[in-house]
């Protein structure tokens, strides 16, 4: 099955110098982005760099996520889950441009590790960084945010000093050197844990009684950790409001037969 989807998008083109490339991680960001009337080039790069291992990154390989990605027609670039055509194209387009910015979070690993996946490899480059929590702390990325929000959270770019994009470039390396399963972003920096971190599996909400049972069949004996959130979104004064609540709670479940978990 071929990828329909569109990783690259200019209004004109690209012949020439470009002004700025605007990078995103995810086909949402990249939708907002275009929605929003920017008349940058824009690209999207989908690594998926929080999972999976990252020897074969630097062969422009990421057949690694097969073994987490349960949909079998997920097929992230042209060529599959290699994407040095995606890469070769992003290069060409940045030789010729004045300057690269990334949105970024920190608290996305996927958008953090791509930050720092573009410092490494486009070191030279005039680059800059735009943080989706500086909108506010509900802001784990820039898909959370309306058309009007990221106009006003464009304002808050930050251009990258040489040491700056060294200190990414060397970070990057380090999270290559780890080599590990999983990624996640613990008080703005990466983790790098086996993906047996969190018992190989994040529970959600049963889909029947018989999976219900299973959870707690899996759960009892043990400390927990649960997370609740919810998102409510409103209009006020013509402006989209989001507000978001996440909290945290340690479950201790006892051990129990299976007449009392029925």
């Amino acid at each position: 099955m071929k990828n329909n989807n569109v990783m690259f998008e200019c209004n004109n083109l690209c012949i020439g110098n470009i002004d700025t490339i605007e990078i995103v991680s995810s086909v949402s960001g990249f939708g907002l982005l275009k929605r929003s009337g920017n008349k940058n080039l824009k690209i999207c790069l989908p690594l998926d760099l929080c999972i999976g291992k990252l020897d074969s990154i630097e062969k422009y390989d990421r057949t690694e996520l097969k073994k987490y990605i349960g949909n079998n027609d997920y097929i992230p670039f042209e060529n599959g889950y290699n994407f040095e055509y995606e890469y070769e194209k992003l290069n060409k387009y940045i030789s010729k441009a004045s300057k690269v910015r990334v949105w970024s979070s920190h608290l996305d690993c996927d958008d953090y590790c791509l930050l720092l996946f573009i410092c490494h490899y486009f070191k030279n480059k005039n680059i800059s960084v735009i943080y989706s929590e500086e909108f506010n702390w509900h802001t784990t990325t820039i898909s959370c945010l309306s058309e009007d929000e990221l106009l006003q959270l464009q304002n808050k770019e930050h251009i990258l000093k040489k040491y700056e994009i060294e200190q990414f470039s060397n970070e990057w390396k380090k999270i290559l050197n780890e080599n590990s399963e999983l990624r996640f972003m613990i008080n703005g920096t990466v983790k790098s844990v086996s993906i047996d971190y969190f018992d190989k599996e994040i529970l959600g909400k049963p889909k029947d009684e018989k999976d219900a049972f299973n959870t707690l069949k899996k759960l009892q004996g043990n400390k927990n950790e649960v997370y609740s959130a919810f998102t409510i979104i409103y209009k006020k004064d013509n402006k989209t409001i989001k507000e978001t609540c996440l909290s945290k709670s340690t479950v201790i479940m006892k051990t129990m037969s299976d007449e009392e978990i029925e």
